[in-house]
């Protein structure tokens, strides 16, 4: 069996938690034109240098080639190390794409389809070299559809998987040790039921498609989509000229680790790429061309498998967001991490491709990129914040006391409420720190705010402009310059200590056991409508409070009382409307300083 641990560190990568954080994130990227028309250039070289060189900076990442496309707008940027002699990545250097493999699979097979080859809705079954039959379920076989849209019933990976070099897991797993796992494999549900991401599914896929047309994976992969896209570094294997432009992968910055190799099942994480073909790849996602090639694309970009409470919406391969225009995968193997996202209604594109595996942070940037396409006004670091000046141990505030969990402040020997710090409003701070933190998030904007600060994208200067008002007064009034020091800090930390000696624990153990109390939770439990195609579906599932969104994946969610419940890395919160006696009649969600309600559904 494939110990837990490892199986997190190498299954290429999970993308479901990206698709929720993109979601609270407000990150529905809408034309801020006619679709007709040609967008705004709101994406430019420097605006993308300026957006990624922290990740370089910081050393976070050593080299990373990040391409976009805006309409007829174009640009690449190459940032950082592409190998050991520190040289920088061209437009021909290759790296490793990871799952976004599984949109070239889910491609080919839409190619199979358009060319007759395959029935979609056919059990997804051809003679092949290994012998892979797929088990069924109560007589309902596994179709060609279920396993591009990882509703097939198989796992995330197979527990005859071995990894015999850690660094390298894949390589000795092939079709043979596949076939003998589906041979004593049972499915515990119906195909089609539910959504489950699995490595394992997509690479038996793309085995199976190319068996089908009497081809190898890396053959089939040159001849339906390399050749007719022009992508002319699009492989599962590199030549000896190939691999002398790959770019070196990275466990962790400067941490050098092999490129992983995969034996005859290459297509959930085996193809390699170079951003200008993944550049002429997106492209033909915004603009398919005529022929074969074109209309397989245009089969894998529809809409093939509906979102629910177990996942997203899927194509053939391509993830889509919450807003139904967005396709995306990303991709992360031992030393690499890849991004893809296509919206054809702003006509944008966005690719990073990272020879480190960074993880969301890469995923967090191609985001970001794709807001300001979009036209969304995106902040950035300034030179000083970005070179890492401002210390993080200071404070504008001489004091701080709570009033109904908000902040009051004491400034140059004065009382005010905190209205706004630089142009962050109190209630997105709070919110933020509430999401991110849960039952810290007091402690974290007393003692580290400008930690906290910069978690929000605004890394602060030594000197801030609060927004703030006075006790005695309903006007507002701005204090500017006011400056962040060290010994404010230390006077606000020594004072929380002093408190925190003599504050009784009863009522922090009374929330935490109701919390946990089944009764209580069961009174939480329902769907919730923000809007017609916004639903909160809340289940208590073995003592996990897991919340679903309308086309979105499950995830969890944690008490920071009993009626206010966050998410963990995200800014969010579930607040529910809970009377005395009976289920919760609704729920507020706190996001980016929103507040929205959601009336419960009877």
């Amino acid at each position: 069996m494939f110990a837990n641990s490892l199986m997190n560190r190498h299954n290429l990568v999970d993308s479901r938690n990206l698709l929720l954080l993109a979601l609270l994130l407000g990150c529905y990227f809408k034309a801020d034109s006619a679709s007709s028309q040609e967008p705004k250039r709101n994406l430019t070289d420097q605006w993308v240098e300026q957006a990624a060189k922290p990740l370089i900076k910081e050393r976070k990442v050593d080299g990373m080639s990040i391409g976009y496309l805006q309409g007829k707008h174009y640009g690449v940027v190459h940032l950082g190390a592409a190998n050991r002699s520190k040289k920088k990545a061209t437009n021909t250097t290759i790296y490793e794409v990871g799952s976004i493999s599984k949109v070239f699979t889910g491609l080919l097979l839409a190619d199979a389809v358009v060319r007759g080859e395959i029935d979609l809705q056919a059990a997804a079954a051809t003679a092949n070299a290994a012998g892979v039959q797929f088990p069924a379920y109560e007589g309902t076989p596994i179709t060609w559809t279920n396993l591009a849209t990882h509703r097939s019933g198989l796992p995330r990976l197979p527990n005859n998987f071995s990894a015999f070099n850690l660094q390298n897991p894949y390589q000795k797993y092939d079709s043979r040790l596949a076939a003998a796992y589906l041979e004593n494999f049972e499915l515990r549900r119906k195909p089609g039921e539910s959504y489950e991401y699995s490595n394992f599914g997509a690479s038996v896929l793309g085995y199976l498609v190319a068996e089908n047309a009497n081809s190898t994976y890396e053959q089939l992969l040159r001849d339906r989509i390399a050749k007719p896209l022009k992508m002319t570094d699009c492989t599962t294997k590199l030549s000896s000229e190939q691999k002398k432009r790959l770019a070196t992968p990275h466990s962790r910055f400067s941490g050098v680790t092999p490129a992983w190799h995969f034996a005859d099942l290459p297509g959930a994480g085996g193809v390699r790429a170079s951003i200008r073909d993944m550049m002429r790849f997106a492209r033909a996602q915004l603009q398919p061309p005529k022929g074969e090639i074109g209309e397989a694309i245009e089969l894998a970009w529809k809409r093939h498998a509906v979102g629910d409470e177990s996942g997203p919406a899927l194509g053939l391969g391509w993830h889509i967001m919450g807003d139904g225009q967005t396709r995306w995968h990303n991709g992360q193997t031992g030393g690499s991490h890849a991004s893809l996202f296509v919206n054809r209604q702003t006509k944008s594109a966005v690719v990073i491709l990272c020879n480190t595996a960074a993880g969301n942070q890469i995923d967090e940037l191609a985001m970001q990129m794709m807001r300001k396409a979009a036209g969304e006004k995106v902040e950035l670091a300034t030179a000083e914040q970005a070179s890492g000046k401002a210390a993080l141990k200071t404070a504008p505030f001489q004091a701080i006391r709570w009033q109904d969990e908000q902040p009051e402040v004491k400034v140059k020997g004065r009382w005010y409420k905190l209205v706004k710090l630089d142009h962050l409003t109190t209630e997105k701070i709070l919110a933020f720190s509430r999401q991110t933190y849960n039952s810290k998030w007091q402690k974290r904007f007393e003692e580290d705010l400008v930690e906290l600060l910069q978690a929000m994208g605004h890394a602060p200067n030594r000197r801030v402009t609060l927004e703030v008002q006075p006790l005695d007064s309903a006007e507002t009034k701005t204090l500017k310059r006011i400056p962040m020091t060290k010994a404010n800090r230390e006077s606000i930390r020594n004072a929380a200590m002093d408190q925190a000696k003599d504050k009784p624990a009863k009522e922090k153990v009374d929330d935490e056991k109701l919390a946990a109390d089944p009764q209580h939770r069961r009174r939480l439990e329902g769907r919730y409508q923000l809007n017609p195609n916004f639903i909160f579906t809340i289940r208590d599932r073995d003592g996990r409070m897991m919340v679903a969104i309308t086309n979105q994946a499950t995830q969890e969610v944690f008490p920071d009382s009993p009626t206010r419940w966050s998410y963990k890395g995200i800014e969010a919160t579930l607040e529910f409307e809970l009377p005395k006696q009976g289920q919760a009649t609704g729920l507020i969600l706190h996001q980016n300083g929103l507040k929205q309600k959601a009336r419960r559904l009877r």
